[in-house]
């Protein structure tokens, strides 16, 4: 009997060792998870366990936030992981997209770089999806994010598996990989986005002050057309109504200027610009924002700054060699 008591003992006691077993060329001291998934940091719905959705447009980069640690023991965490040290991981993303001209990378934390996580500690991802501009309309993926640990050559290693799946934060189940779906959907025409400084300076004096807007096309596959009307409240010289079109070539911004008469502007002077941009392939689908404008002191443009002086400098030098050469010529 006090064998038969022993060997279960011994069985008891060899149990968590080969249920917590790192396979070969790993180590398992820490235990890594996602804390924040692939929507949920960015206050998106998200599937906790299950797989996440978004939508983007052909040619539109996306910019996914995603947390990942290695789990700590405190309180709120009510798993019980027998991994709970210092450990090193890795991030890694995999998807046969890559294969079909979609572009996913870290942009912040490069895939696969190793680092040591001391418990409760994480990073902050950023991963870059870019869809292709002949990706068809619909649902695209999986793309697969895991935290995985660096193997014992310090090695981003997905075969290493995972300590303890899931582990559960305050009720919530947390893994250490999460997938993510992209509906590829059809742009609202590709209502244009319009980008300004937050207040435009104007020098006092100047007959005409160009304030810059640019317009920007968000569709990254073709080049597209847009009307804008520039309108002011007439503070800095007479009200002005500019109106005009621009054709922006794909994924990139034109300015466009509403130009102001400042010359007898007093100095502190506000005035307020506003601009409407609209595709006129079809609407309604426009970008509108006002301008604030101050009017300040002209700024005088010094005559002997330093580049200026530095020539004048050379300039006499060379004069003066230049006459005391034509001396030792007459006197010779």
């Amino acid at each position: 009997m006090k064998k038969l008591t022993f060997v279960i003992a011994l069985a008891l006691m060899l149990v968590p060792a080969l249920l917590y077993a790192a396979p070969p060329g790993c180590s398992w001291t820490g235990d890594p998870v996602c804390r924040y998934s692939w929507n949920q940091a960015d206050g998106l719905p998200y599937h906790q366990p299950g797989w996440d959705t978004c939508t983007a447009n052909r040619g539109q980069t996306l910019d996914k936030i995603m947390v990942w640690m290695n789990r700590s023991g405190a309180a709120n965490w009510t798993d019980a992981s027998p991994c709970l040290s210092t450990d090193t991981f890795c991030f890694d993303v995999t998807s046969a997209l890559t294969g079909q001209g979609w572009i996913i990378e870290g942009t912040n934390i490069a895939f696969g770089e190793c680092g040591e996580l001391d418990p409760g500690y994480g990073y902050t991802q950023h991963v870059g999806i870019t869809v292709p501009c002949n990706a068809a309309y619909g649902y695209h993926g999986p793309i697969i994010a895991r935290v995985e640990y660096c193997n014992n050559y310090i090695v981003c290693d997905a075969s290493c598996g995972d300590c303890w799946d899931p582990n559960i934060r305050s009720g919530v189940k947390l893994y250490n990989a999460d997938t993510l779906y992209v509906n590829v959907v059809l742009a609202a025409l590709h209502a244009p986005t319009i980008l300004q400084d937050s207040i435009a300076y104007v020098e006092q004096g100047l007959s005409a002050a160009y304030v810059t807007f640019a317009i920007c096309n968000p569709d990254g596959c073709s080049e597209h057309p847009y009307g804008y009307n520039i309108t002011s409240k007439g503070h800095v010289g007479t009200a002005i109504n500019t109106s005009g079109s621009v054709t922006v070539p794909a994924g990139e911004c034109k300015n466009v200027y509403g130009v102001l008469n400042a010359s007898s502007a007093a100095v502190c002077t506000y005035d307020t610009l506003t601009i409407l941009a609209w595709t006129t392939e079809g609407g309604p689908y426009y970008d509108t924002c006002v301008q604030i404008v101050h009017v300040i002191e002209a700024v005088p443009v010094p005559m002997f700054t330093v580049p200026v002086v530095t020539i004048l400098v050379l300039a006499l030098i060379l004069a003066a060699a230049v006459f005391m050469r034509r001396r030792a010529i007459s006197r010779a």
